[in-house]
């Protein structure tokens, strides 16, 4: 499988890896599969450093309109994509300029993308959007990214 994701509840984490070759198809199965799994709301850690995304124009559009419809209603995670390639930079970069105003970043190291996601979710409170009502005094026990 050339993308492929795991859920880490706990964590509230999702980390995505894509290796070999990543079609409109693949991006397609990773996202109604991270809803299906109830994670839309978790960080995403993106590697797409061992493969390349081959979108034409059609498929970033189609792509970066997916993107916008998974944003609507419940809010999703931030997302911290690490590449290894130019050719992995522009698409990533023509799909954050597309994608609303969700946190997405873009690195070429894991480790910033992971130190990027920590802070972010240390200040991020996803019950918080969905419910109005902040948790910052509750217990967050296992809700941190400290594991990964």
């Amino acid at each position: 499988m050339p993308l492929s994701w795991s859920t880490l509840p706990d964590s509230q984490l999702c980390i995505v890896s894509g290796e070999g070759t990543v079609t409109r198809s693949d991006i397609d199965t990773y996202l109604a599969g991270t809803v299906g799994e109830g994670a839309k709301s978790y960080a995403k850690l993106v590697d797409i450093t061992t493969c390349t995304l081959a979108l034409d124009a059609d498929d970033l559009e189609t792509v970066a309109h997916r993107l916008l419809h998974y944003g609507r209603g419940e809010r999703p995670g931030p997302v911290a994509m690490v590449v290894g390639s130019a050719l992995n930079l522009d698409m990533a970069i023509l799909l954050k300029q597309r994608a609303g105003d969700r946190p997405f970043r873009i690195f070429t190291t894991i480790g910033a993308a992971r130190s990027w996601l920590t802070g972010y979710q240390e200040t991020y409170d996803p019950a918080a959007f969905a419910t109005g009502f902040s948790t910052r005094g509750q217990s967050t026990r296992g809700r941190n990214l400290r594991a990964v």
